[in-house]
């Protein structure tokens, strides 16, 4: 399995991707909110795996400057998962407060 992640702005996104084994498959990359960026994003990808059923694409919603990104990839038959960033935030805080260790460390991310 194959998991890539973007970065939301409104005029450019960052993405990455990982396989199941955590081994960094793609470098972060910028590309733009429109069309041609998309397009940039779907050749990326395609790079990856021929099988577009490997590929599972999470992206946090940030107002609506995700919204076309997410129609461009759904209509093009990727798997995408819409993640709501209060929820991921909780869950941030909970893992990293559960061990000491990473605490001590992200004590000022945890304060955000």
């Amino acid at each position: 399995m194959i998991y890539v992640g973007i970065d939301i702005a409104k005029l450019n996104h960052f993405a990455s991707a990982i396989s199941s084994d955590g081994e960094i498959l793609m470098e972060p990359f910028k590309f733009t909110n429109d069309g041609d960026g998309f397009s940039l994003l779907v050749s990326n990808l395609e790079s990856l795996s021929d099988n577009k059923d490997s590929i599972i694409i999470a992206l946090e919603t940030t107002a609506h400057y995700g919204d076309n990104l997410v129609r461009y990839l759904v209509a093009s038959y990727y798997t995408v998962c819409v993640l709501n960033p209060i929820s991921t935030s909780r869950c941030i805080r909970t893992t990293f407060t559960k061990r000491k260790g990473i605490r001590s460390t992200h004590t000022s991310l945890l304060k955000l």
